[in-house]
């Protein structure tokens, strides 16, 4: 068995074959963690979770997305369906989109909020930083919650931090390729990596549709990175993250 810990199977390059690709990966035994973003992304999540065994709902907000009245709503569904997913997020910060000194402060007030939330329903929190790592370490940091960093864009340093501090490090499969994905890997204990895809993004082909059976291509690069069997990276990440997300 293997676990994606982070994709979008709800994103419209899916609307062609979406029940075939969720298929594909329940025959290879892969479990998908589906990340639901925003009202319209939570709601056809929970419909997924609700229709495939191997689809696991976690709902969230982009970064970048500064509507109150849309924030409140995820919010409320998130408490609505506290027994229909097992996470919140992507939550986070977004410093490569996010420009202006206000909007990265009002970024930084909804991440502690959702962080808040994550504590008062008792789920686990999956954690979105790009170009803002820094600044969401500190604020984990401040808050003492220990959370799940999808497809962390840090320096290896900043990954060797996180994890000595209690994070997961959830690795793309554009470990496949990537030179400095390769070295994070390397760095990081077995004990503190998890597997994502983030499809349909971070394809280990660059330019092509990613989707949750290319996570065993990236089971097989760190187990070549790492120097152990395939099987191990398997079993090692497949364990972090049923303990993470509290996965039967």
């Amino acid at each position: 068995m293997l676990i994606d810990v982070h994709a979008h199977l709800d994103f419209p390059q899916f609307d062609p074959d979406r029940d075939e690709v969720i298929e594909r990966a329940a025959k290879e035994d892969i479990l998908i963690i589906n990340s639901g973003l925003g009202v319209e992304g939570a709601r056809k999540t929970l419909d997924l979770a609700g229709r495939h065994d191997n689809v696991y709902a976690a709902l969230g907000m982009s970064p970048t997305e500064f509507d109150e009245k849309e924030i409140n709503a995820v919010i409320d569904l998130i408490r609505e369906n506290i027994d229909r997913i097992v996470a919140i997020g992507e939550v986070g910060l977004d410093y490569y989109w996010v420009k202006d000194d206000l909007r990265r402060w009002q970024e930084a007030e909804y991440f502690r909020r959702f962080i808040a939330l994550s504590d008062e329903v008792g789920l686990p929190l999956v954690v979105h930083s790009r170009g803002a790592e820094a600044d969401v370490l500190q604020i984990l940091e401040e808050s003492g919650k220990r959370a799940l960093l999808h497809c962390f864009g840090g320096t290896v340093g900043q990954a060797e931090e996180a994890a000595s501090f209690g994070h997961l490090i959830s690795m793309p499969t554009n470990v496949v390729y990537s030179k400095r994905k390769q070295e994070m890997t390397e760095a990081i204990a077995m004990n503190r990596l998890v597997l994502e895809t983030d499809s349909p993004y971070l394809a280990p082909v660059p330019k092509t549709r990613n989707e949750p059976v290319n996570i065993r291509l990236s089971a097989e690069k760190i187990a070549g990175v790492k120097g152990v069997a395939s099987a191990a990276v398997a079993k090692a990440t497949t364990a972090n993250a049923k303990r993470f997300f509290n996965l039967r």
